[in-house]
């Protein structure tokens, strides 16, 4: 009898817990772009916030399904009404919460090792359906067919890189010139979905690519879903830096 008192209490506490737990982070919006003037650019709306926004102007924010919206003036109406319904992306907004808290310095950084030469960093990439960084480990989503474009930090250094596909044993090798930031991706290497690839640069650390491979681009507004479920982490990061600059 007293186990079972005890197993019902504790049972009640984990209920309460849970039913306790803040709601609002669920109807999270997030603002990347805003020509409102009382609304900026990265900022944090809550469910029970009021959003005007005048006539001509716009906001586009990231919605709790992970899908962006832009929103036109003239509107007035409750933050909770521009989520229609829909279901709740909590990855996509765990991700854009971390770029706007820490500008994504929670993602994997480039490092150094004891005799390594220090690696220019390519944090803040451009956003691109091609461009592989190589001076982290990264997962990158590009299209079936697509081209792939190795990308470095711009050096007046001609190097050379060494990438082995792990599952054949297939080797290539691609070189940046002298002042250059892009070398095309070895011809005799197939970009192939989930294998592992090693990029081997003289006096570097070695890093490791995997590719999601997509039948089609996703439409505009589906681009953070997509690459959120794909774990292409550092496409995601670009795109969302790119639209949070262009209207500050």
């Amino acid at each position: 009898m007293m186990r079972r008192i005890s197993f019902l209490l504790m049972l009640a506490a984990v209920t309460m817990a849970i039913s306790a737990r803040p709601q609002a982070a669920y109807a999270d919006v997030y603002v990347l772009e805003s020509t409102a003037m009382t609304i900026s650019s990265g900022s944090h709306l809550a469910a029970s916030d009021t959003v005007t926004i005048p006539k001509g102007s716009f906001i586009r924010a990231v919605l709790p399904s992970g899908k962006t919206q832009t929103i036109k003036g003239p509107y007035n109406g409750s933050v909770a009404d521009l989520d229609k319904g829909q279901p709740h992306n909590d990855g996509v907004i765990s991700w854009i919460r971390n770029i706007l808290e820490t500008g994504g310095s929670k993602e994997a950084t480039p490092g150094a090792t004891r005799g390594i030469r220090r690696e220019p960093a390519v944090v803040n990439m451009a956003f691109s359906w091609s461009a592989v960084p190589v001076t982290a480990d990264a997962v990158v989503c590009i299209a079936r067919n697509g081209t792939v474009q190795l990308v470095r930090a711009p050096s007046p250094r001609a190097e050379r890189v060494t990438i082995v596909d792990t599952l054949s044993g297939a080797r290539g090798e691609a070189q940046w010139e002298a002042g250059g930031a892009d070398a095309a991706w070895p011809a005799n290497l197939t970009p192939r979905a989930d294998t592992i690839y090693y990029l081997l640069i003289p006096d570097r650390p070695q890093r490791q690519l995997r590719f999601r491979i997509l039948e089609q681009l996703p439409a505009d507004d589906d681009v953070l879903v997509v690459l959120q479920g794909e774990g292409c982490r550092s496409q995601f990061n670009a795109w969302v830096r790119e639209r949070l600059a262009s209207k500050r």
